[in-house]
């Protein structure tokens, strides 16, 4: 007798707990469809919990206190979701669907709208858009009575990668309508325009990669026939890109400025070097193309 009143007062228990927290999130794909996630959490443990959506439900995973239970998927004006024999407080239903997304010019609008069929303390239902999209500007809408999310009482926020609308809805009568929209639009490339682009970016690196490591190659074929002091300039510039002032020339070959001046005009006479102004100062340059330079008849003994 003792322990039938106690199966009796657990039985009680768990078949009057109460729904205190109905929580919604909404993830939006690129094609319209979208994935689920419902958790469902209780003032006390329940043994049965269902839910309901007006659309064809793909994957389906259910679980009881984050744990893995099964349960009956039914289809017939919508998909049921009935989970019975379980002993839990919160009951997490996961699922895929393609409906619930229209085309309105170029634009996209996700709407939902469903009714509280239990008596709930809280529902909040959170959306996120797909990447590369944004909510749109309200001047687009001008004219058509929508507005980017509704009911107006939602709240923006962004991860820096994804834009989410929020709602809260409190202590929401037995039966009342509930209807969520929010209107988007795509503001960066789709995914096969992003990757051409990277392609394309990818091949004009290696192409100026390819084209440097050419041209240093040259330069360096050519060490050999230049002069000592020639040699020197071209060694600085292979180090540094292939660009450097004049100044820094100067101070690091401890020429004279009238002997690095004859040196870079020499080589710019022979298609080796350009010169640059800027300012105040010189850019000496590698030529893009360079020339094979003729061979002096003799190397002069450099003058300090």
């Amino acid at each position: 007798m003792k322990y039938l009143l106690v199966a009796l007062l657990v039985l009680a228990a768990t078949t009057h707990a109460a729904l205190v927290d109905w929580n919604i999130g909404v993830s939006v794909n690129d094609d319209g469809s979208s994935d689920w996630t419902a958790i469902l959490t209780y003032n006390g443990t329940v043994a049965k919990s269902d839910y309901f959506m007006l659309s064809t439900l793909y994957n389906v995973e259910t679980f009881a206190d984050n744990q893995s239970v099964p349960c009956d998927v039914k289809e017939d004006i919508g998909t049921s979701i009935v989970c019975n024999n379980i002993r839990a407080q919160t009951l997490t239903y996961k699922f895929h669907t393609k409906k619930f997304v229209d085309n309105i010019q170029n634009l996209k609008i996700f709407r939902y709208g469903f009714s509280a069929t239990q008596t709930v303390d809280k529902i909040h239902i959170t959306v996120g858009m797909p990447l590369g999209t944004a909510l749109v500007e309200q001047e687009k809408l001008t004219g058509t009575g929508l507005t980017p999310f509704d009911p107006d009482f939602g709240r923006q926020t962004t991860d820096g990668r994804r834009i989410f609308v929020t709602w809260t809805f409190d202590k929401p009568l037995l039966g009342q309508p509930i209807s969520i929209s929010a209107i988007y639009e795509n503001i960066g490339f789709d995914p096969f325009t992003l990757f051409v682009i990277i392609l394309v970016l990818i091949v004009i690196v290696f192409i100026a990669f390819l084209a440097f490591f050419t041209k240093r190659h040259k330069v360096r074929d050519i060490l050999p026939m230049l002069t000592d002091g020639e040699r020197k300039l071209m060694e600085i510039l292979l180090r540094e890109h292939g660009e450097v002032d004049q100044r820094i020339l100067v101070k690091e070959t401890d020429f004279s400025k009238a002997k690095v001046s004859r040196i870079i005009s020499d080589l710019m006479a022979r298609g080796i070097l350009d010169k640059v102004s800027r300012g105040r100062k010189n850019l000496i340059k590698l030529k893009k193309e360079v020339k094979q330079p003729e061979s002096k008849p003799a190397k002069l003994k450099e003058e300090k």
